[in-house]
């Protein structure tokens, strides 16, 4: 990691978790992990480039486990499905490695159990869900142990559903969905809690969904076409954004929210040269600029997914929302840049 002023960073909590074993044939395990957003470093993180990224605990994942007889079975209700759709049996890939990743750490059998998700977060629009439910389910088979995880331990094995779900993961997801609130800064698989500055100016994301489902695999893979035929210029664009990344932490300490918008834009303008945006992107950051947004870009693996917009103040907000609900976007939601309980 760049070495960065003391005044950007919080110290995080060391202390150590309990793991005092319990196991009873009646006992119901249960966990829960938030959504995140990537401010800053998506794709490049990949690179060994830092990224900035934001828990968002209004859109969580819940997850149930407890002892049955026969086979793991992973029942699904996601706000993806249609109103009053029952669960559905889940046996894709990701979440029976998250089951398999945990009981191989317990040493439990990895089978006899029911785990129950209840996402409510839309799958393919950059807010983590696939990393969420590995996360919540991990948590909850550990609590019907009588196991509570420490946050590398939880990183570890969110990692392994991770690789299944996208080929390569950064770890970026994995550290942000088990994180208190907050932004944090990412690299090399540490991740370390930012500070953002106190002070009348409330800093607000407006967050907009173009309604496109965009895949984390297939941009990641579009991007490193893109890169190998750059070049060298490729190797520049990468340097350029890990330098607005650790100069945008900065600005967050000191509340240059002004400054922290122009270089979410041009963070924009990378991902966008990267060929990661789309048009229906593209439409959504045009009109929250034009709607006076301090700064817009994609957050995530892109193609579809959500544009964030920085606003200051809940009025400027709004007035975003308006105008990108007007502009095409299925849906907008604020998120506070401040960790949750503080102004």
């Amino acid at each position: 990691m760049p070495q960065l002023p003391d005044s950007v960073l919080i110290s995080p909590d060391r202390s150590a978790r309990s793991r005092t074993p319990e196991a009873a044939a009646d006992a119901v395990g249960s966990g829960r992990a938030s959504a995140k957003l990537i401010l800053f470093g998506e794709h490049v993180v990949l690179y060994g480039h830092p990224a900035i990224s934001l828990p968002v605990p209004s859109l969580s994942v819940g997850a149930r486990a407890r002892r049955r007889e026969g086979p793991v079975v992973i029942e699904v209700s996601s706000v993806d499905d249609q109103p009053g759709a029952p669960a559905r049996v889940d046996t894709s890939a990701v979440p029976r490695m998250a089951v398999s990743a945990v009981c191989e750490y317990l040493g439990v059998p990895d089978d006899g159990l029911l785990v129950a998700v209840d996402s409510g977060i839309p799958a393919g629009h950059g807010f983590g869900s696939s990393a969420a439910s590995s996360a919540a389910i991990i948590e909850a088979v550990a609590s019907l142990w009588g196991r509570e995880l420490d946050s590398d331990t939880m990183f570890e094995l969110v990692q392994r559903s991770e690789t299944v779900a996208h080929g390569k993961a950064s770890g970026v997801d994995a550290r942000t969905v088990i994180s208190a609130g907050g932004p944090i800064w990412f690299q090399h698989g540490t991740s370390v809690p930012l500070a953002v500055a106190d002070g009348p100016a409330r800093p607000v994301l407006v967050v907009a969904d173009t309604g496109v489902y965009g895949s984390t695999r297939d941009a990641v893979a579009a991007v490193r076409r893109r890169l190998e035929a750059l070049g060298t210029a490729g190797t520049d664009i990468l340097e350029r954004a890990g330098a607005i990344t650790t100069a945008a932490a900065a600005d967050l300490a000191a509340g240059r929210f002004a400054e922290l918008g122009e270089k979410m834009t041009a963070t924009h303008e990378i991902l966008a040269r990267l060929e990661v945006s789309c048009p229906e992107i593209e439409t959504l950051v045009a009109a929250a600029l034009r709607a006076q947004a301090l700064g817009a870009k994609l957050s995530g693996g892109g193609l579809g997914g959500c544009v964030i917009a920085l606003a200051v103040g809940d009025d400027a907000a709004r007035r975003l929302c308006t105008a990108l609900t007007d502009a095409g976007a299925r849906q907008c939601r604020t998120v506070a840049l401040h960790p949750e309980g503080r102004p």
